[in-house]
């Protein structure tokens, strides 16, 4: 008899070392703000596959394994925007574009280059993911409680920019929990 497990993974980039300890002195001045994502967990997200089978799951390794990928150049453009996939998902929640709510992440905009273009829809498009709406970020936290957006978007966001020192397919464990599956370096 076949399994029927299935669990959900997604594809990211690398942040760059010297990228993520800037990220990691960011969220240490702003702790009283953002309960931080735990520094191996800083990632740019290409794209989600939800509830894959062993199946889906061999596929999507085989394409993550056997392209060459680019190397994208990881630098934050200045926007930050906040959301909640799960908070969406009670009834009671209200998204208000000038508040921060707690619970919701703080995601800081990623540069969208070429190579990262190449990247999320070469993956997307072979895997038959549909991203829509796709912004590619770096998730600096939780909102600890709710505050102005304002006060997110006056941090001084770190200038950096470095190639991505690799491609992942990661289990999602829970919203911030994630295990590597594959690592691809990049470059």
């Amino acid at each position: 008899m076949a399994s029927s497990t299935t669990v959900n993974v997604f594809f990211s980039l690398r942040v760059p070392s010297d990228l993520v300890q800037a990220l990691v002195d960011l969220q240490k001045e702003h702790r009283n703000l953002v309960d931080p994502q735990t520094r191996e967990h800083l990632h740019i997200t290409l794209g989600f596959l939800r509830q894959a089978d062993a199946g889906r799951l061999a596929d999507a390794a085989a394409v993550i394994s056997s392209t060459a990928w680019p190397t994208p150049t990881i630098r934050l453009t200045g926007e930050v925007r906040h959301g909640s996939w799960a908070l969406q998902k009670n009834p009671d929640y209200r998204y208000r574009d000038d508040l921060v709510q707690k619970g919701e992440q703080v995601r800081l905009g990623v540069e969208s280059t070429s190579e990262l273009s190449e990247a999320q829809a070469g993956i997307t498009q072979r895997l038959d993911i549909a991203e829509d709406g796709y912004w590619p970020h770096v998730t600096l936290g939780l909102a600890r409680c709710d505050f102005p957006r304002s006060d997110a978007e006056a941090m001084h966001l770190p200038t950096l920019s470095a190639p991505s020192p690799g491609l992942d397919m990661q289990q999602e464990i829970t919203a911030t929990d994630f295990r590597i599956l594959i690592n691809r370096p990049l470059g």
